[in-house]
């Protein structure tokens, strides 16, 4: 049984690991591509759009399919989809076999959406579900930094960069060898209703509140962060950074979103949910504002590090919190989450590009700023809307 729990919880994290790493492949690999199409990179950029759709269009459908087909069946074509779209894209060098392949990587990421919060609830305890979650959100980080490393250990031995991508083509067939392996078994209740859930239940005053405010979180976090990703960088240069240094700005800014996210798995076993996600946002504010208040590149450096630290659970937080409230459909729970994540991603770059285009490459951070200011609002909410108990049926609004 242990061993059992313990093969899901790998697959569950390898998942993380796996899609975080393919979700950066064709961004890290951007250079590469444009020669191998032989296009300009305003049109291969085109790929990152058709991965970002075919998550956003299918993550609802794949939360479904997990209860009717159960999650290891659905995590199975997952990895496989991200396995074909690692190994098509270097295999058939046509643009738009890429545009296909790239597609069926999106919708193999939304399984790991859907998937990855019920396999962690079988393998977790109760109290350590969140820090799991949390943990999965680290690994998914180091993801992000392998992509990238594979390839510039392969270019600087004169390889073939797309051996990076056969290399986690590799990784995914490894998981598809193991989940057969991998069973889930129903809990034992001995007679307590409570102990048949898979998650400790988070209970609501209201719950078109909640929801409202957790769709608000998960959008304003996914524009947030999708801004600094695009504009840390050129930011930098701005400010005389040069390039290979305004490059190490938006890493130093991920390595603390990777440290953040392993530090939190431990916090989250002492201090709640809702009150981390309220005191998270709060301090990734008051770094980013600092920052802007000194307006040096030292500064910058130092407070998007704390900001890492801080912002680097917060999906998995938002996840977790969202799971627990629909505690009865946790797979359909965590796909509207990523839903919602992924039209904050979608919009973001137009909002930001006029914006960027009046105000200049500062008001991405102030933008930033804001859509943490709002997460503050809507985790406060959140949290005074919510309750570990029960709440009497008579006292529950809808």
């Amino acid at each position: 049984m242990k061993s059992n729990k313990f093969l899901v919880g790998f697959l569950a994290f390898a998942m993380y690991f796996l899609t975080g790493a393919a979700c950066v492949m064709v961004g890290s690999s951007m250079p590469q591509l444009v020669d191998m199409y032989h296009m300009p990179i305003s049109k291969v950029v085109i790929l990152g759009s058709a991965y970002a759709l075919g998550r956003i269009l299918t993550v609802l459908i794949t939360g479904k399919l997990v209860e009717k087909l159960g999650s290891l069946k659905v995590l199975f074509v997952g990895v496989l989809l991200t396995g074909i779209f690692l190994a098509g894209v270097p295999t058939f060098q046509s643009f738009y076999a890429g545009l296909v392949f790239t597609f069926i990587g999106g919708v193999g990421m939304g399984s790991q959406d859907a998937t990855t919060p019920v396999l962690l609830s079988y393998a977790f305890s109760k109290n350590s579900y969140d820090g799991s979650l949390s943990g999965g959100q680290g690994l998914f980080g180091v993801g992000t930094f392998v992509a990238p490393f594979l390839i510039g250990v392969f270019l600087k031995g004169k390889l073939p960069f797309y051996l990076s991508y056969y290399v986690l083509a590799a990784f995914a067939v490894l998981m598809l060898i193991l989940i057969p392996f991998a069973k889930i078994q129903k809990k034992s209740t001995d007679g307590n209703p409570e102990d048949a859930e898979p998650v400790k239940p988070l209970y609501t005053k209201n719950a078109i509140v909640s929801y409202i405010s957790i769709f608000i979180v998960v959008f304003a976090f996914s524009a947030l962060s999708s801004a600094l990703g695009l504009y840390i960088a050129s930011f930098a240069q701005s400010i005389g950074v040069s390039p290979s240094n305004a490059a190490f700005m938006f890493t130093v800014y991920n390595i603390g979103c990777v440290i953040g996210g392993f530090v939190f798995m431990v916090v989250l076993r002492f201090i709640k949910s809702q009150t981390v996600l309220m005191m998270n946002c709060a301090g990734a504010f008051v770094a980013i504002a600092i920052a802007l208040a000194i307006n040096t590149a030292q500064a910058y450096f130092i407070c998007l590090f704390i900001a890492g630290l801080f912002l680097g659970v917060l999906f998995s937080v938002i996840v977790a919190i969202s799971t627990r409230i629909g505690y009865k459909h946790m797979s359909i729970a965590s796909s509207l989450v990523a839903t919602a994540s992924g039209a904050g991603d979608f919009l973001t770059p137009m909002i930001t590009g006029a914006v960027v285009a009046s105000f200049g490459l500062k008001s991405a951070f102030t933008f930033s700023l804001a859509m943490l200011a709002i997460c503050v609002v809507a985790a406060l909410v959140l949290k005074l809307d919510t309750t570990e108990t029960k709440i009497p049926s008579e006292q529950i609004e809808v």
